[in-house]
């Protein structure tokens, strides 16, 4: 009896270190990249709040992916809140990148499942496979080409002659877990792509000549960032907006 007690001692105490080792080489890493992280530093999420957050997971992926671009002067945004005319309602555009090349603004979508859409209509749809044999679960959701329009939109009424041709670049970054299934568009107003094409799609735009100058960004990163830190109110508005509309 007092071996099997001694195995199984042994036993948890190789599983506690099998852990603190597991989070010492694998997770720590990670946790302290996203301390450090300008997300982290502008949104004040914690990393336990992104875990759990599909919508704050796919804006900080997004900024992983491009975070080399702040050494080289750009600037980032994250749930930018933009007054709709004089609505008094407002649209938020997840994650803007300013740098020198230009303004890119960054509709996500974390999604899982297969996407089917079309430019012009207003709505797509994710489609969800249940398994064998069970009908597929699908779900409506405004259409990301149209979202990001009305950002735009948004954004040049606030930047006024800030942004007088000033290159804008829309761009929707769906999650690597869909399979963009059926996309049909009609113009070039809008890139859409899975996450593990946004590094190869900036680098080329960032190739072009540059376009602003460091005084520049920074007089539109100043403009723009108080509208990022509004209250839980005016986000919980936001969201009750939007359900009135779809």
């Amino acid at each position: 009896m007092d071996f099997l007690y001694t195995e199984i001692s042994l036993f948890i105490r190789l599983g506690l270190i099998f852990l603190v080792v597991f989070f010492a080489v694998c997770l720590l890493p990670k946790y302290i990249l996203y301390l450090t992280s300008t997300y982290r530093k502008d949104t004040k999420k914690s990393a336990f709040k992104v875990l759990n957050d599909v919508g704050a997971q796919g804006e900080y992926r997004i900024y992983k992916c491009l975070r080399k671009y702040e050494k080289q002067g750009a600037r980032f945004l994250f749930n930018t809140y933009l007054p709709k005319g004089e609505s008094g309602e407002t649209t938020e555009i997840d994650v803007i990148m300013i740098c020198y090349q230009g303004i890119f603004v960054f509709e996500s979508k974390n999604y899982s499942g297969w996407i089917f859409g079309n430019e012009k209509y207003k709505t797509w749809t994710q489609t969800l496979p249940q398994g064998k044999g069970k009908k597929a679960k699908k779900e409506k959701f405004l259409n990301p080409i149209m979202q990001n329009k009305l950002h735009i939109e948004c954004l040049q009424e606030v930047l006024g002659d800030d942004l007088e041709n000033v290159p804008i670049f829309s761009v929707v970054v769906f999650s690597n877990r869909c399979e963009l299934k059926k996309l049909e568009f009609s113009s070039n107003e809008a890139v859409v792509i899975k996450k593990e094409k946004l590094p190869l799609l900036v680098k080329k735009y960032c190739k072009v000549k540059p376009f602003l100058t460091y005084e520049m960004i920074e007089e539109l990163y100043k403009t723009l960032y108080p509208l990022t830190q509004f209250s839980d109110e005016v986000k919980k508005k936001h969201i009750e907006d939007i359900q009135k509309h779809f």
